[in-house]
């Protein structure tokens, strides 16, 4: 790469960090946007990623960019303050999706409770909640870039540990974690949601 890479606050006028985060979910965006539809999927997160004070928006990214492109993105927080903004972020889909979102909930109270009350992590924990490279952008290192941003900044607020989920079907995801030191702390089993709980001591 040409350019040097430099990771800092992500804008909310970024075009791709919606993506990015919608990447990083994958499959578990149909519950959380209470659709299938990919432009609905797009947009619903497109005005929390532009939005604040929800666990999708860029007030808690960092994005890794090159020049004026952007290369991936980092979402991290203290676990407290991750959980937090549970409630938050449903409001706020709920105010996107309207009618539509509690025809789905009605429908689907199961799926939408295992994923609200979901122990991602723990309160002396700091928190990735979302990291994704743009397909273009891997196999460069940007990955570990951010990783390693993510730890310095749990140390910056003296947190001793950084924790993170990897669903199951993602070992390759869950190797590169086990290289730089996490590990395997437990497991989530919420019916179609099955993540490994990993951390690390920094």
């Amino acid at each position: 790469m040409s350019k040097p890479v430099r990771i800092e606050e992500a804008s909310p006028h970024s075009r791709v960090g919606a993506k990015l985060n919608i990447m990083a979910i994958e499959s578990m965006a149909k519950t959380i946007v209470g659709s299938d539809d990919p432009a609905t999927i797009e947009e619903t997160m497109r005005r929390l990623w532009e939005g604040t004070n929800n666990r999708f928006s860029h007030e808690f990214a960092y994005e890794a960019k090159a020049g004026n492109k952007t290369l991936g993105m980092v979402t991290c927080y203290p676990t407290s303050v991750m959980n937090q903004l549970v409630l938050p972020t449903a409001k706020q889909i709920l105010q996107i999706r309207r009618f539509e979102m509690i025809k789905y909930a009605v429908k689907n109270v199961r799926p939408l409770y295992a994923m609200m009350t979901m122990e991602e992590g723990k309160k002396d924990e700091f928190h990735i909640g979302a990291i994704a490279l743009l397909p273009e952008s891997r196999g460069l290192g940007i990955g570990g870039m951010l990783l390693d941003f993510a730890e310095a900044c749990a140390k910056e607020r003296s947190f001793t540990k950084l924790s993170l989920t990897v669903r199951e079907n993602n070992p390759r995801a869950k190797q590169l974690y086990e290289r730089l030191g996490y590990q395997v702390v437990g497991k989530i089993d919420r019916g179609s949601f099955k993540l490994s709980r990993m951390v690390k001591t920094v």
